[in-house]
């Protein structure tokens, strides 16, 4: 990605991964909610791209965290802000389950979430969207993202935490 890059983070299962791989040199290139708010990202991506035309916008978004917002692919959609939206798919809430781990929490309910295509949710919106289960199916899709003008969903599936 280029220098002035954007990125919006509401996947905390993967946060350590994201800053080994990207690199953020100028002000205002990254943002998190730091007192957990669910469902920021994805609103939020569309306010800075609005507000930073010039920059691309990438928000990394975990699956669980995608269910409190998924709406705001309609407002990409319909007003062709090109965002790209990162799905990561581990198919539950995984800074939950770290929480109920913490606590000390057995058979908490609702942690493990099945059978969500988001790549459906995301046609049925108006965005483009690819599945991803490997790095070179990724970068093919990042990069077609990257030189497009439009709104694009990726849904990365990883294995379950």
């Amino acid at each position: 990605m280029s220098s002035n890059t954007v990125y919006l983070n509401e996947a905390t299962s993967t946060i350590a991964t994201l800053w080994e791989r990207v690199s953020m040199t100028e002000p205002g290139s990254y943002y998190f909610a730091a007192a957990g708010g669910l469902g920021f990202a994805m609103p939020a991506a569309l306010g800075v791209k609005l507000a930073n035309p010039e920059r691309p916008v990438v928000a990394f978004i975990g699956d669980g965290s995608a269910h409190y917002s998924i709406t705001s692919l309609w407002t990409a959609a319909r007003y062709q802000i090109p965002v790209i939206f990162v799905i990561i798919n581990n198919s539950g809430y995984g800074a939950l389950k770290w929480f109920s781990q913490q606590f000390r929490t057995r058979n908490v309910p609702g942690l493990e979430v099945d059978g969500v295509d988001f790549v459906r949710l995301a046609e049925g919106y108006g965005i483009e969207a690819h599945r991803v289960a490997t790095r070179v199916e990724f970068s093919r899709a990042f990069d077609n993202a990257i030189a497009g003008a439009a709104p694009v969903l990726i849904e990365a599936t990883i294995e379950r935490v």
